[in-house]
């Protein structure tokens, strides 16, 4: 593989691929525009970069096929997905398709080191049901410790949420 780094596009070609080899041991440039939901010209443009990448085997009107190094890569990435998707499922509590959105936006800058310590923890936590944190569906003490908000309204409230993307000040 050669040293650029895979963007969150690539990736998600990447994972497509890897998503319908797992079933057909081989994509169609079709089949992966359709996963992705693009046109077949912009799953071109990936395909070449990848290819060039070498992280995927790639012919024009061909099978598209994953390399060991695009085997690889396409792992690390959903370990991440999967690694953030359980805390923010299991260890924060979001539903989840709130979780699977959060986790879209954040596995990208996530550091080797942070992943390594993630995983260990979603292991403890799902392992040690006993000594998970119970959280209030309200978030009246923390929400309102944090941010100064009062009352039974739910993080998941809009109004919340806006004043959660405020910027905080330190004074």
């Amino acid at each position: 593989m050669t040293g650029e780094a895979i963007t969150d596009s690539l990736g998600r070609y990447l994972l497509a691929i890897h998503e319908l080899s797992m079933e057909h041991q081989v994509a169609r440039s079709k089949d992966i525009a359709e996963v992705v939901c693009v046109s077949r010209p912009s799953v071109t443009g990936a395909l070449q970069k990848l290819n060039k990448m070498g992280l995927i085997d790639y012919e024009p009107y061909g099978y598209v096929r994953l390399t060991d190094a695009g085997t690889a890569e396409a792992r690390k990435l959903l370990l991440k997905h999967k690694a953030t998707q359980d805390f923010l499922q299991l260890g924060l509590g979001l539903p989840e398709a709130r979780a699977q959105e959060v986790s879209s936006q954040i596995e990208q800058s996530l550091p080797a080191d942070v992943l390594c310590r993630l995983v260990q923890f979603n292991n403890f936590y799902r392992t040690n049901p006993e000594k998970r944190f119970d959280w209030d569906p309200q978030c009246r003490n923390l929400c309102e410790l944090l941010y100064g908000m009062r009352g039974p309204v739910a993080c998941s409230d809009e109004e919340q949420a806006a004043r959660l993307q405020a910027p905080l000040s330190i004074r």
